[in-house]
């Protein structure tokens, strides 16, 4: 099975079949749903499945 789905502007997830519409969408689906790295805050060593999280935490972490 590959990367795209049915449409040529849909991309499906190898891992659990989620058909996203567009790459930055999916990019951030592999890393939440699937990504192994966890990123720390600098502030509080808080650790963050996804650099999206950790930035929205950063905002309220003083």
């Amino acid at each position: 099975m590959g990367l795209f789905g049915s449409s040529k502007n849909e991309l499906k997830c190898k891992k659990c079949g989620t058909v996203l519409s567009d790459s930055e969408r999916f990019d951030r689906h592999q890393e939440k749903a699937h990504g192994k790295k966890k990123v720390k805050c600098r502030n509080c060593g808080t650790e963050f499945m996804s650099e999206d999280d950790l930035r929205k935490h950063k905002k309220k972490c003083k």
